[in-house]
């Protein structure tokens, strides 16, 4: 991935994320090292300030700290940007110590909250961690599976028209025994056209009109009325059906991982306040009348 661009926008985009990242390889390169150092062929020196050393190592933990697209450009690609940023913030960490602020209520009060922020999620992705194992989300997956009404596909094609007149010809051409396929050239004259082809599609994957149409009809039938849609006016043809493939594993993985992280949680939080006495006010310290009370809290993201 390139960083240049005709627009800045990228670049300031870059640059502002970098500078929300830096401040945690700056942390990094001045707290102790509790594991074994990498060797120094594998984790070289990138800068010095003031005789404290900047390691590679540094910056890549400044990288896991950006947007998902910056992690996965190479390091080199973004290297002088997130070398400065990373010197520029240690630089200003040096001289928040140099002001005595380590021991500074307010830093002490934000920090405490960053821990209890770290401690939550830190428990929460333990929480998560057997729910959410291949083994579960496989068994999930079956469950969906088995659970799931049975459908059916279809492979169409169609002849997109601009305008309702233009499809009834259409139809009347293949009344009289017309071609599909050569008519369907005719008209969307591009090369993705093959003949209005669309594949196997199931019925909720195409627009609602779309989809009660096309599949109201029989293998080698086509609609002898016009379709409209957002898209124009469609007449379509049916080349087959048959029962539908349940969509794979990895193709619902990420949905079934979302919906195990919401259920977990979700029964978690309900356990806890069932648990709990939980006593809630309004801002002025009243207590909650029925009309007042909030809906309940959402449930935390878990950490991806």
């Amino acid at each position: 991935m390139s960083l240049k661009s005709s627009s800045s926008r990228p670049l300031r985009s870059l640059v502002f994320a970098l500078a929300l990242a830096a401040p945690i390889a700056a942390y990094a390169a001045d707290a102790p090292k509790l594991q074994l150092a990498p060797a120094a062929a594998d984790d070289p020196v990138v800068a010095k300030i003031n005789g404290s050393d900047i390691h590679k190592s540094d910056l890549l933990a400044a990288q896991k700290q950006l947007p998902q697209q910056y992690q996965q450009v190479p390091l080199e690609a973004i290297f002088p940007q997130l070398l400065d940023q990373v010197v520029n913030n240690k630089l200003l960490i040096d001289a928040a110590k140099d002001a005595k602020l380590d021991n500074d209520p307010e830093v002490k009060d934000r920090m405490a909250k960053v821990q209890e922020r770290v401690v939550e999620q830190v428990y929460i992705d333990r929480l998560l961690a057997k729910a959410t194992s291949d083994d579960a989300l496989k068994v999930r997956y079956q469950k969906v599976i088995k659970d799931a009404p049975a459908q059916e596909e279809i492979h169409g094609r169609q002849i997109l028209l601009k305008d309702e007149a233009e499809a009834k010809a259409v139809i009347a051409q293949l009344d009289k025994g017309g071609d599909f396929v050569k008519i369907a050239n005719e008209k969307n004259p591009n090369k993705d056209s093959n003949g209005g082809d669309l594949g196997y599609f199931t019925k909720d994957a195409m627009p609602a009109e779309f989809g009660d149409a096309a599949f109201a009809l029989k293998k080698g039938q086509y609609t002898k009325t016009p379709v409209k849609t957002q898209f124009g006016w469609h007449v379509i043809k049916v080349e087959d059906r048959r029962p539908a493939t349940p969509p794979s594993f990895d193709e619902t993985k990420e949905k079934l991982m979302s919906d195990a992280e919401k259920e977990t949680i979700d029964a978690k939080v309900a356990d806890l306040r069932g648990k709990a006495k939980v006593e809630q006010f309004n801002l002025d310290g009243s207590p909650f009348s029925a009309q007042l009370k909030p809906n309940p809290a959402p449930t935390p993201p878990a950490k991806k």
